[in-house]
């Protein structure tokens, strides 16, 4: 199992060094870390070269359509910042644009045609 990244095999050095007794441990992580894992697996990651290995290895995040649970999170968070974006959209003139929306452009009639207001400016 080599490292996936510098930062993973830089841990897993630091997690050798305290197994070996050549360090003490920095943090609660390292402390743990040294007493679960086998010195061979903590080995085998520390040993891996940095040449070609990224920083940080990179995560992305996976949506499951079929979880209704995380569903209704992004349904309920959508629903909570709708009005927030809303205001975000036009700022604090949001009311008076939705006004001007309604009101009548100069020369402009609107009459009711299959019940729908239709404009001659449209």
């Amino acid at each position: 199992m080599p490292a996936v990244s510098q930062k993973q095999q830089k841990f897993f050095g630091i997690v050798r060094a305290i197994q070996k007794d050549e360090m003490a441990p920095t943090t609660p992580e390292t402390a743990k870390a040294a007493a679960d894992m086998n010195k061979s697996d903590v080995k085998k990651f520390a040993s891996t070269k940095h040449k070609g290995l990224p920083e940080k290895k990179k995560v992305q995040e996976r949506i499951d359509y079929a979880d209704t649970k995380q569903m209704k999170k992004f349904a309920d968070e959508k629903k909570k910042f709708t009005k927030t974006d809303q205001r975000m959209k036009f700022g604090k003139f949001y009311d008076k644009a939705k006004e001007a929306k309604d009101r009548l452009r100069p020369g402009e009639v609107k009459k009711l045609v299959d019940g729908k207001w239709v404009s001659n400016k449209d």
